[in-house]
């Protein structure tokens, strides 16, 4: 169990990330915050001191997670946060250097580093921390195109057409949101990905009919998210780890069974659903198309016989 593990070198990353934090500004760690900023230290330390710490972590639905079911949690505490829901992260004050398993190398490694991120990043919100992992180090440019999509949604007042400057090209909302579509489709990695590829076409295609009568933005908004939701489960958190133990890639995969399961059953259900209204408008459109060609036609017999 986690809370058995000896205090190695991810740990002493973590602790002293949360004790830099804290000296920084005091503001409180979200759980977030803190599991993205424990990726970036250790991807920055290997890459800029030539040290790899061994931080275990893996890609999910909103960027690179420190995945703390595989290290101790006897370096920290996680109260709940002050005026938001969820937990701060804070850590605990009895603890030394001599008291985690560390190397010479790894305390300098970890320290030089921790210095350069908290610098950079300690004072930036979760969603700026999130763009940077989407933008410079996502593992394919797959993850790029939804979170594109993805950002779009949120942010842009699509109901209105209502978009940045910089996004703005003259076609209709629908062509936009159809234009990042085809992005997806365009980057989609059929070989590494290929558990969710059918499920992914469906999906595609579903939206497609979502933008062909009168759009929910949101319900598009919240079907990509449930979409990106079994996509961590299914796939990325699979090829996309570092350092994970086997007892918890097991546990994904039981649970990957599941969420696979419940995202095909969502997806057919959405579609029958969808079938069945656009099927049921059609059929109220023709109806009215017909009972307005049979009152012409009776206006017509009726003009004619009135003139005879």
């Amino acid at each position: 169990m986690a809370e058995e593990q000896q205090l190695g070198e991810p740990e002493y990353l973590g602790w002293r990330l949360l004790v830099r934090l804290k000296e920084q500004s005091g503001d409180q760690v979200s759980r977030s915050k803190f599991l993205k900023l424990c990726c970036l230290a250790d991807r920055h330390i290997l890459e800029e001191y030539d040290y790899e710490v061994g931080m275990p972590r893996y890609w999910y639905m909103y960027g690179e997670l420190g995945s703390q079911h595989d290290f101790s949690s006897r370096f920290f505490n996680a109260p709940s946060a002050l005026g938001w829901e969820g937990q701060q992260y804070l850590p605990k004050r009895d603890l030394r250097p001599s008291d985690f398993d560390l190397s010479d190398e790894g305390l300098r490694g970890i320290e030089d580093g921790l210095h350069d991120i908290v610098s950079r990043w300690g004072r930036e919100n979760v969603e700026s921390i999130k763009q940077y992992q989407y933008q410079h180090q996502a593992p394919t440019p797959f993850i790029p195109a939804y979170s594109e999509l993805r950002w779009q949604l949120q942010n842009v007042d699509l109901e209105n057409q209502a978009r940045l400057d910089e996004f703005s090209t003259g076609e209709s909302t629908e062509e936009y949101i159809g234009d990042l579509l085809d992005e997806m489709v365009g980057t989609y990695p059929v070989e590494e990905y290929s558990e969710m590829y059918d499920l992914f076409l469906r999906w595609e295609d579903t939206v497609r009919m979502m933008l062909d009568s009168s759009p929910d933005y949101g319900a598009i908004e919240e079907f990509l998210d449930q979409f990106i939701e079994a996509l961590s489960k299914v796939v990325l958190r699979f090829e996309h780890s570092s350092n994970i133990s086997q007892e918890r890639r097991e546990e994904w995969v039981s649970q990957a069974r599941a969420q696979k399961a419940e995202f095909e059953k969502l997806l057919r259900q959405r579609r029958r659903s969808f079938i069945r209204s656009r099927g049921e408008t059609s059929r109220t459109h023709l109806e009215s198309v017909s009972e307005s060609f049979s009152q012409t036609v009776r206006e017509d017999i009726n003009s004619i016989l009135s003139d005879q």
